[in-house]
């Protein structure tokens, strides 16, 4: 069954839902902004990812920080900063 959990990230809506021991063998986080705009790590606003299996299941809160950790390292790489100064200026095209 998995764990859901929503929190704020850079002003964005993000839902995370945590289902460990997927099909029993491996361990499965879905990241999905609120909105459906771009985060760092997905230009359509979800991200579904396996891992593990880890021994102990994580917690959420392992998984809010392990999440946020992501959204923070891809979020300083040139491809986020790009989008955001252009998601901040208009265009004419």
């Amino acid at each position: 069954m998995a764990e859901v959990r929503n929190i704020t990230w850079e002003g964005r809506g993000v839902r995370l839902s945590y289902t460990p021991r997927w099909s029993n063998v491996i361990d499965h986080v879905e990241i999905k902004s609120h909105d459906g705009d771009p985060l760092p790590m997905t230009e359509t606003g979800y991200r579904s990812h396996f891992f593990g299996p880890v021994d102990p299941v994580l917690t959420m809160d392992e998984i809010e920080a392990m999440v946020r950790d992501w959204l923070d390292t891809e979020a300083a790489k040139p491809a986020w900063q790009d989008y955001v100064l252009r998601s901040q200026q208009l265009s004419l095209f």
